[in-house]
């Protein structure tokens, strides 16, 4: 008996096993159409659903504030709505409509107009250092989103002032030629507007970590199935009758876990593949890539069900310590929320688990314009090195008492 034809045998029993079919193949399938439908990415097509929804409640109603609500929904990032009143204005924040509530007070028209150019530049007690305040201007967010809340209120501080600078700057000789010649180009690009030039519309993103996540996720899903596939096997008795037959451990053990890290690349190629049919999810420029860290990381994946399979005796072991193993992994290395959002000892921590590097060479292949290998060979040989060490262990622990 050789290896192949313990795989062969393997691959046949996974075949027939439904439940492991269903969790490695058809419900990573769900989780990704789920999430793909609640964030407007499938089916549910939304194009709004990447922009920033920001509410305004207009309190001077001039022509000035008109101007900047305008400004404002020239921004491609920004969903600019308008309402009367803040009651309003917190029922469109409470209902999800809105992340942002922006108050423009009674005396906006009046501050813009005593802005001088040398207040844009004063960064002790000028509009720059004082903020929206200094022209009665207010942001609003909800109480658990207080960082959201100062990075908008950032992007609102430049937009306001890059539409103030105008304004001050015509009542400066000296900078009063440069909003003319301003003005001019901006006329000449209105007379362009009878021709534009066609826009490539904007694509979704939420599919570079999605896709990438659950993927990574769900190929550790796998280590489950490797431990009920051993379990039944010693139960049988046909596990006992492999280790004394006249075969080498290795081959034994490498007969027992091809099955499953082929079972694992097809699972990580369906997935990449359903995210490009279903979200039009591009593979990067290039996608060749991809081919040598979806091997690496199913390597990982397997090994790591090689050395759970010779630690668990019952099959309540493996729902416990398998289920929380993988939830536990995939929370610290960015499966569920993306890594760049973690604090940096959290980044840090991440590294100790093979999904964080798999995560960092897909996300180099995705979203980058450009694939640097040197990164690409350090995250794969970290999984190879997890994998040789799990396996290592795996190995020792199947030679060892408990299975003899």
């Amino acid at each position: 008996m050789t290896v192949w034809h313990i795989t062969f045998k393997d691959l046949l029993l996974l075949a027939r096993d439904k439940r492991a079919l269903v969790l490695l193949l058809v419900l990573p399938l769900m989780f990704i159409s789920i999430v793909g439908m609640s964030t407007g990415q499938l089916l549910t097509r939304d194009d709004d659903s990447d922009r920033f929804k920001i509410v305004v409640i207009d309190q001077d109603d001039s022509e000035t504030s008109h101007n900047l609500i305008a400004e404002f929904r020239k921004r491609p990032e920004m969903l600019v709505s308008t309402v009367a009143t803040s009651e309003l204005a917190g029922e469109k924040i409470r209902s999800g409509d809105a992340s942002l509530i922006l108050v423009i007070g009674p005396q906006f028209e009046e501050l813009v107009d005593e802005v001088r150019i040398s207040d844009i530049f004063n960064t002790k007690d000028g509009v720059a250092a004082k903020g929206l305040a200094a022209l009665d201007l207010a942001i609003e967010t909800k109480p658990n989103s207080a960082g959201i809340g100062r990075l908008l209120e950032a992007v609102l501080k430049s937009q306001v002032i890059g539409f103030v600078a105008p304004i001050a700057a015509k009542r400066n000789p000296v900078t009063r030629a440069w909003v003319r010649s301003r003005d001019d180009a901006g006329s000449d690009d209105a007379l362009s507007e009878a021709n534009p030039i066609p826009q490539i519309p904007r694509q979704n993103s939420v599919y570079l970590w999605v896709v990438p996540g659950f993927t990574v996720m769900f190929a550790f899903f796998v280590i489950s199935i490797m431990a009920r596939s051993f379990i039944i096997e010693r139960d049988q008795g046909t596990l006992q009758r492999l280790i004394m037959a006249p075969v080498n451990p290795v081959s034994v053990l490498l007969g027992k876990t091809l099955p499953f890290y082929l079972t694992s690349v097809l699972q990580c190629s369906m997935l990449f593949l359903c995210g490009r049919l279903m979200f039009g999810m591009p593979w990067g420029s290039q996608p060749a890539y991809l081919i040598p860290v979806i091997l690496c990381t199913s390597a990982a994946a397997t090994s790591s069900g090689l050395l759970l399979s010779t630690l668990v005796h019952t099959d309540q072991q493996v729902s416990s310590y398998g289920t929380t193993l993988i939830l536990m992994l995939s929370s610290i290395s960015g499966c569920f929320f993306p890594r760049e959002f973690f604090p940096k000892m959290m980044k840090h921590i991440s590294l100790l688990t093979p999904h964080a590097w798999s995560l960092r060479a897909f996300d180099a292949i995705l979203s980058q314009p450009t694939v640097e290998p040197r990164l690409i060979a350090a995250c794969c040989g970290m999984l190879l090195l997890f994998a040789a060490g799990t396996f290592l262990a795996g190995w020792l622990r199947f030679r060892s008492a408990a299975y003899n």
